[in-house]
Parts: structure tokens; C-alpha cells; sequence
């Protein structure tokens, strides 16, 4: 597939979680999209409108697609504000539109984020009130049209198109949250890394609201996660709708069944946990092959053949004590390392793991939301 004839090479970076940029990659070649390299929670690539498309509906471990429009110096607010108003806004999408502004990174001068939003935005609706009429967009924090974004590197200012919109993490398939839920794309990324082969049974003896499960089976049927939503890109000028369905045919076109071998397991001993999977189950996932036991997975009927065991177990509140949490985890590893099945656990509770029998194989690091945790895989 690839670039349509003639199209025009854009460059583009996907944001992600420390030490989800090598997964990226790996998910944006799967998409035909080239790498030009990795950054730091980011991924830089090189592709036309098509494949900026592909990979908003495509990728199942990013959080933005960001198309950079110009990089330059800003010492203090004022240049940030004249080299903002420099940027052509009024030929990438109509004044009626609604924008959202971010800013991340960080810079020694420009210290105070809302300040740096505020002159990105006066410098957008100034270009606008000059070039159209007097017209301005309206600013709108919660459901915008367009997405802009200001990354800051020291001195160096980088503005951004949010092609994404909302991040993508947000499926649609989660408006409701279990205890201590973890970001769909994190779980993506977590199965990817554990180096399940989407073939063999997957087993998640604390499944909560059935996150793992859910990215499970949509990267066994490679299932695009992000199919039937809006995009920011959506609204620019250049926006080709033609060209995004074609991406999306080419993504359906991809999916396949899930293997007749690659059972797909979820325990769950919380009744509203439990009521929360079976309820995004039939809503969003009814033809997926998931099971769901409400029990405690000690209790549950031992599977015949091996599986794969990934969790992530409760921690924080839901845990009284240390001693809780030192037996919950001691619980996994004795019910499921003498069978020899491959058990990789996601814990935050990075205390506990010294405390652990045994030594893991593996031991990454990782972050669900600002909490360091620690994916550890016992083979």
C-alpha cells in the first residue's frame, strides 16, 4: 500500500508511554508507515495524509499522532506569541472551528503552562482576526474541532496539529472504570511486551473490568482499536474523505477469527468489577470469544491446556495490608509457576517485589499514569 501517487511525504510523531517507543515502531511498520526514529516517549515517522489516517485508526499503543507544523526560538512569552502568530492557522482549518490548545515539555523560561497556552492561543485567534474578517475561533477545552499542541524543548518551541483529537487510548468501549483501571493502551503495550504470540490461550486470574482481555482479542483478530471515531484531522482543510475511508477498508481487510486454540480467560472476584466486563463485553464485544468467571481464580476450574497469565493485581486501597498484598502476589506465582505456564504480573506495588519467592526472568519498567511499575515475567 502505500503512498497513493504523487501524494506528499509529511512528517509525524506519535506520543506514547516511557518504554512503549520500540512497540510503536514495531506498530507503525505493521502499518506500512516508515520510522525515521525514536524520541523520548515519542516516535518520529515520515508518511502522506493516508498513512496519518492508517495509523490514528490503527494503532493500538500511541496516545497522539502530532503532525509538526514549524520549529523555532522563544525566549520569553513575547516571541512565543510573535512566532505563533507567524504560523498560517487560517489555511489549515475554517474560523467556525473550535480549537483545544496543550503544551508539554519543558522550558526554564517559559515556566508557567497556562501562560504558554495563552499566548499560543492569542497568537492563533490574531492571525485569524487579521486574515478573516475580524473572525476569530472559539477556544472550547472539552470537545474541540481542532487540536493544536506546543512542545517545549528549552528555547526550542515546536508547534503542533493534534491529528488525533481525543487520545487514542480512548476506545470507546471503557466509559465506565473499575478500580484502579489501566489506560487500554498501556495493556496493549503490556501484551505485546509480555511476547504473548495472539495464538495461545490468555488467562487473566484478576481481570477487573477485562482491559487486557478486550486488547486481546483485538490484536489477535487484528482489529484496528480505533475505527469508528472522530479525528481531529477531521476538520483541517486537507482533510480527504475519500482517502480515510480507503484506510479504513484496508484495515478491516486486515482483520482475521481468532485462532480455535487462543481461549481468551477473565477472573474476577469483585461483583462490580465483574458486572463492569460483562457489560462492556456485550456492548462493545459480542462476538468476541472472552469468558468470564466471577470467583476467586483460586476457585476457579484449573484449564486443561497451558496459558499464557498476564494481571495486573489490585494494589493501593483495595489492599488493607502489606501482608495482604505479599500473599495476594505469593498466590499467583504458587498456583501458576509449578504448571510451568509463562505468568507475567504488572504491579505498581514495587515493595512487594523484593519480598517475592523466586526471581523473575524479566523485569521492565513501566508507568500507569504517574505510578512506576514493574512488568515482571516468570518463563
Amino acid at each position: 500500500m502505500l503512498k497513493s501517487q504523487g501524494s506528499k511525504l509529511i512528517d509525524g510523531l506519535v506520543t506514547c508511554r516511557a518504554g512503549l517507543e520500540k512497540v510503536v515502531a514495531a506498530e507503525l511498520k505493521d502499518l506500512e508507515i516508515p520510522v525515521v526514529r525514536l524520541g523520548k516517549r515519542s516516535v518520529f515517522f515520515e508518511t502522506d495524509l493516508a498513512g496519518f489516517y492508517r495509523c490514528n485508526m490503527g494503532l493500538h499503543t500511541g496516545i497522539q499522532v502530532l503532525r509538526p507544523l514549524r520549529t523555532f526560538n522563544a525566549r520569553n512569552y513575547d516571541m512565543l506569541y510573535y512566532q505563533s502568530r507567524k504560523t498560517n492557522w487560517h489555511k489549515m482549518f475554517p474560523v467556525e472551528k473550535t480549537v483545544r490548545i496543550d503544551v508539554n515539555g519543558g522550558s526554564s523560561n517559559l515556566r508557567n503552562t497556562e501562560y504558554v497556552v495563552h499566548r499560543i492561543k492569542d497568537g492563533i485567534v490574531d492571525t485569524f482576526r487579521k486574515l478573516t474578517d475580524g473572525q476569530r475561533p472559539s477556544i472550547d477545552k472539552q470537545d474541540p474541532d481542532v487540536h493544536v499542541v506546543g512542545h517545549l524543548d528549552g528555547d526550542r518551541v515546536t508547534l503542533c496539529l493534534g491529528m488525533s483529537g481525543r487520545p487514542l487510548f480512548k476506545r470507546g468501549y471503557r466509559e465506565e472504570h473499575g478500580l484502579a483501571p489501566i489506560k487500554e493502551d498501556l495493556a496493549a503495550g503490556i501484551l505485546k511486551l509480555s511476547g504473548w504470540n495472539r495464538e495461545s490461550p490468555l488467562l487473566d486470574p484478576m481481570c477487573g473490568s477485562g482491559t487486557f482481555l478486550f486488547e486481546a482479542w483485538m490484536l489477535a483478530t487484528r482489529t484496528a482499536p480505533n475505527l469508528h471515531r472522530r479525528f481531529a484531522f477531521e476538520s483541517l482543510f486537507d482533510y480527504d474523505e475519500a482517502v480515510h475511508a480507503e484506510q479504513k477498508q484496508w484495515l478491516l481487510d486486515r482483520q482475521k477469527p481468532l485462532s480455535p486454540q487462543c481461549s481468551l480467560i477473565g477472573i474476577e472476584n469483585d461483583p462490580e468489577s465483574f458486572e463492569l466486563a460483562q457489560k462492556i463485553a456485550n456492548d462493545s464485544f459480542a462476538d468476541a470469544a472472552i469468558k468470564f468467571y466471577h470467583m476467586d481464580f483460586q476457585d476457579c476450574p484449573e484449564p486443561t491446556t497451558e496459558h499464557t497469565v498476564l494481571t495486573n493485581p489490585p494494589y493501593g486501597k483495595r489492599l488493607s495490608t502489606r501482608e495482604e498484598a505479599d500473599d495476594l502476589h505469593r498466590q499467583l506465582l504458587q498456583t501458576y509457576v509449578p504448571k510451568h505456564w509463562p505468568i507475567h504480573i504488572f504491579t505498581a506495588n514495587l515493595e512487594v517485589i523484593p519480598r517475592l519467592p523466586g526471581k523473575p526472568k524479566q523485569a521492565l519498567t513501566l508507568f500507569n499514569g504517574a505510578l512506576e511499575a514493574r512488568l515482571l515475567s516468570y518463563l
